[in-house]
């Protein structure tokens, strides 16, 4: 009896020395393999009716820190996040320059400015008029290629986003895969720490994106959920996220209005309780939600305040001006000597002027050549008004015509013949009438400063709005991403001579322009030394009164600080992240010292079993030849 139970422990020892073999040989191969956890046999006596029989392995087990890898998981979603904030911040310096370079939107800025300085020293000059319509036509492209580059951004982050949701939803079908073999194995007593490696690698993927939840119930299986408590996997279920990606980007594309929510099981048609996509927090998913949403609108809204300040204190100066378009014909397909910005959708509705306002035919030589037109202040409506410009120009020996267009003031010079205005408001507003009127239907007048600024007859720039193309102008559409959109009046780009550089001079009806005239030029060079109020910007900075230039400025000095404290964050951030790993690592990596060690041990116990079966056989065959 003794001898079978000799020769049993010692079979029972070459199996688990065996096994034990075979777990130091796996860790041996995967000395190099990224997140392999090493892989512990655990023996135990074997007890037989009481009595001692041998030797069984117990389990095969992950030598991990549990601590350490919840540590991990959430600086991997830390890491992520950061990441992606210091690629976009880096994507957007590249793209908006730095204050030193000479693309920065501030030197475009700057050179418009000594461009109509050098018309407002030589105003009779053609190519200084010619350089300041250039310059003005460069900086317009260049607020152009900013505002299309911020929204390409958003696409960018918007497909990025789009990815990460198929990149989690493989992960997800892998987990919940997994969790259905490890339960099986462990209710069959077989080895699953090679597919708890394979999970965590699957939720260490998903951890990059968002962060999580984990639970571990008493089969081996986790249970994945988001940290508002959705469940992502349960068991062998797991839940399926969707989302549609924007094709087109505008600074018009806001979620969740035109943008579509990331849903969790939404099904065909989604409602909204199953949008997930304000409940995501962390990892690169949240960074990325937070660009497109946030931080890049941010941009736009910066650019857009600075194209408005610029587009509404340079149109109001230059509209005082009386350099009008000599007539181009009263053709049906003719252009308009002058097309105004404004759309009146109403125009019986009431309208008061603060000052009279006048109108004065010229020639050639800036001469008057007929009774100016006065137009008195107190209430009328646009209706009168232009019927009151149409008979003036219309009477003999006829000058111009003068009619709604879209709902837009138009006027039509004959040939050799231009008309300017002249408005008599006070003089801190540098003469300009004040005009009442609601133009955003709202029942409610707002003031407005300048005659022919408020129907933006004489306009330098316009700003198509995104949405319709209507020129954008105060208290009408939608202003949004007018950067991409703004440029100078095709009239001038046409023919620079069109550029404003002065006004009408005398008292009716004796009013003139004088060629030498560069009061409206000095103006606007001026306008470029003014501060402005700007309003402080979510994700943005802060209110400032300062010029345009010292605008692009700011908003260059707020995207340069921001994109260092994102790298700061991401030095930081990294570092953090590879000491925490380096941690995980040496408990639970494999050691190649200590397996080659092990496999001394576990060897020489082999051979000792072995060797203990050997004397056995020899005893038992000693005993039957006894008999």
């Amino acid at each position: 009896m003794s001898l079978s139970i000799a020769l049993s422990s010692a079979l029972a020892g070459l199996q688990v020395n065996q096994t034990a073999l075979q777990v130091t040989s796996g860790n041996v191969a995967n000395v190099n393999t990224p997140d392999y956890a090493r892989k512990v046999h655990q023996q135990q006596n074997r007890v037989l009716g009481g009595q001692g029989n041998g030797v069984e392995t117990a389990q095969i087990v992950r030598r991990i820190d549990q601590f350490l890898r919840r540590d991990l998981m959430t600086e991997t979603t830390v890491l992520g996040n950061a990441e992606v904030t210091a690629d976009y911040y880096n994507r957007m310096q590249a793209m908006f320059g730095s204050l030193g370079n000479n693309n920065a939107l501030g030197n475009s800025i700057t050179d418009l400015a000594l461009a109509i300085e050098n018309v407002a020293n030589s105003p009779e000059v053609a190519a200084h008029r010619f350089d300041a319509v250039n310059e003005a036509v460069e900086m317009a492209q260049y607020f152009n290629n900013m505002g299309t580059n911020v929204q390409n951004l958003r696409t960018q982050a918007d497909a990025e986003i789009n990815a990460a949701v198929d990149i989690i939803n493989a992960e997800l079908e892998i987990i919940a895969d997994l969790n259905a073999q490890i339960a099986n194995n462990t209710t069959k007593g077989l080895p699953v720490g090679d597919l708890q490696d394979r999970r965590d690698v699957a939720v260490k993927t998903i951890s990059e994106y968002m962060e999580l939840q984990e639970f571990t119930d008493s089969f081996g299986q986790i249970r994945l959920f988001t940290s508002s408590g959705r469940s992502l996997v349960s068991g062998t279920s797991f839940g399926a996220l969707s989302y549609t990606v924007t094709p087109f980007m505008t600074a018009n594309e806001t979620y969740p209005t035109t943008i579509s929510g990331i849903y969790l099981n939404g099904g065909a048609t989604p409602p909204p309780t199953s949008d997930i996509t304000t409940e995501i927090r962390g990892g690169k998913l949240e960074a990325l939600i937070d660009m497109r949403d946030n931080v890049l609108p941010a941009m736009t809204e910066q650019l857009d305040q600075l194209a408005g300040q610029m587009r509404d204190a340079l149109n109001r100066v230059h509209n005082r001006g009386a350099n009008t378009p000599m007539g181009q014909g009263t053709g049906a397909a003719d252009p308009a000597a002058m097309y105004g910005t404004r759309v009146i959708n109403t125009p019986t509705d009431p309208l008061t002027l603060g000052s009279d306002v006048n109108f004065a035919i010229l020639d050639a030589n800036g001469n008057a050549v007929s009774a100016p037109l006065t137009i008195a202040a107190g209430a009328t409506t646009p209706n009168a008004i232009i019927a009151a410009i149409n008979g003036h120009l219309t009477a003999a020996p006829g000058y111009g015509t003068a009619a709604w267009n879209a709902n837009r003031m138009e006027i039509k010079m004959e040939p050799g013949f231009r008309l300017a205005i002249l408005d008599n408001g006070p003089a801190a507003d540098f003469g300009d009438a004040t005009i009442q009127f609601d133009a955003d239907g709202d029942a409610a007048q707002e003031t407005y400063l300048g005659f022919s600024n408020f129907f933006g007859l004489n306009d330098m720039f316009e700003t198509p709005e995104l949405s319709t193309g209507i020129p954008a102008a105060a208290n009408q559409g939608s202003q949004t991403g007018i950067s991409s959109t703004i440029a100078v009046r095709q009239s001038l780009v046409d023919d620079p001579a069109y550029l404003s550089r002065g006004m009408l001079r005398g008292t009716p009806p004796a009013l003139s322009l004088g060629t030498g005239d560069n009061e409206i030029a000095q103006q606007l060079a001026n306008a470029f030394g003014e501060n402005f109020t700007y309003n402080s910007v979510a994700n943005g900075p802060s209110s400032t009164s300062t010029t345009f230039s010292g605008y692009a400025g700011v908003v260059l000095s707020f995207n340069a600080s921001a994109t260092a404290a994102a790298e700061d964050t991401l030095d930081f951030q990294t570092f953090f992240f590879e000491d925490l790993q380096a941690k995980f690592l040496s408990e639970a990596g494999v050691n190649m010292d200590e397996e080659l060690a092990n496999m001394t041990i576990f060897q020489n116990a082999y051979n000792a079993s072995a060797r203990v079966v050997q004397v056995v056989d020899e005893m038992l065959e000693t005993l039957l030849n006894l008999t």
